[in-house]
C-alpha cells in the first residue's frame, strides 16, 4: 500500500516554522518558536502542559491564523491557509481528544477521511455515471487495506463508538491516513491507551514512517517518544527550549530541570 507521494522526497526539510507566535488575550501561547522538519523522520514536540504544543498543532493545521511567523511546506507558505487547502496539500491530523463520527462504522471514518483523494462532486454522485462508482469502489478497497494496516481488520461494520477506545485511537490513525499525507500530525495518540496499546503504537508508527510518511508527534509518554523520535523539540512556557536527538535531550539539564524532572 502506498500512503505518500513519491515526489516529497525530493524535499529534504519537508517544513519549516519560522517565528511563529501567537497570544489569546494576554497570554503568550507562541513566542517566536522555529524549528525544521527532516523528511521521513518522526519529530517529536514535548513540553509541560500549557508549552504551546496544540496550539502549534492548531496554526500549521490551519485551526489558527499566527499572530508572526510563517509556516513553510514543500517550499510554500501555508500560514492563514484554509484546513481543507492545508489537508488537500498532504497534511493530515489526529487529536488530543478522539474526534470521530460515533455513529459511523469504522469503514465510513476512514472513508471519510478519504474525500480529498476522490474527483467525484454533487452532480457525478446524483448521475451515479460508471466511472463514480468504480471511485466508490477503489475508495473502499483503499480504506479497508488502510484499517487492516492499522490493526484494525473485520472491524469495518462496527460504529465507531462501539470499539474499545484504544481502537479508537487507531481508527483515528487510519481516517488521517486516508487522506494519504506526505506530513502527519499526531497529538497525543498514547493517551489512555494500556501498555500493550503503547506498544503497538509505537511499532505503528515506525511502519508509517517507513513508507515515507513524516510524522509530527506531540505525547506525554516519554519511553515511546525517547523510542522512536528522530528529532525532539522541548518547549517551555511558549518559548523553544530546546531541540536535539532524544539522548541529548535527556541530557539536556535546561530539560531536566524545566520538565523531565531529576531522578
Amino acid at each position: 500500500m502506498s500512503i505518500s507521494d513519491p515526489e516529497a522526497k525530493t524535499f529534504q526539510k519537508v517544513m519549516k516554522v519560522e517565528g511563529v507566535s501567537k497570544a489569546f488575550g494576554g497570554i503568550q501561547a507562541l513566542a517566536g518558536v522555529s524549528f525544521q522538519i527532516e523528511l521521513g523522520h518522526i519529530h517529536a514536540v514535548i513540553g509541560p502542559n500549557g508549552a504551546g504544543k496544540t496550539t502549534l498543532f492548531n496554526i500549521i493545521t490551519g485551526a489558527y491564523a499566527p499572530d508572526a511567523g510563517r509556516v513553510v511546506y514543500k517550499e510554500k507558505e501555508i500560514q492563514g491557509r484554509k484546513v481543507h487547502e492545508i489537508v488537500s496539500m498532504g497534511i493530515s491530523r489526529t487529536f488530543q481528544n478522539v474526534e470521530l463520527f460515533g455513529s459511523l462504522t469504522a469503514l465510513e471514518n476512514v472513508l471519510v477521511g478519504r474525500h480529498v483523494q476522490t474527483r467525484c462532486g454533487f452532480l457525478a454522485a446524483i448521475a451515479r455515471w460508471p466511472w463514480v462508482r468504480e471511485e466508490e469502489e477503489a475508495a473502499r478497497q483503499k480504506a479497508l487495506e488502510i484499517l487492516d494496516f492499522v490493526g484494525l481488520k473485520k472491524t469495518e461494520h462496527t460504529k465507531s463508538v462501539d470499539l474499545p477506545f484504544g481502537w479508537q485511537r487507531f481508527l483515528e490513525i487510519a481516517r488521517a491516513l486516508a487522506a494519504e499525507p506526505q506530513l502527519m500530525l499526531l497529538d497525543e495518540p498514547a493517551s489512555g491507551l494500556n501498555a500493550v496499546e503503547t506498544q503497538q503504537l509505537g511499532d505503528l508508527l515506525l511502519h508509517i514512517k517507513e513508507r515515507g510518511v513524516t510524522i509530527l508527534l506531540v505525547e506525554h509518554d516519554m519511553s515511546l517518544t525517547m523510542n522512536i523520535s528522530d528529532q525532539i523539540l522541548v518547549l517551555h512556557q511558549g518559548m523553544r527550549l530546546a531541540e536535539g536527538s532524544p539522548r541529548e535531550i535527556q541530557d539536556n539539564e535546561k530539560v531536566i530541570s524545566a520538565y523531565l524532572g531529576k531522578v
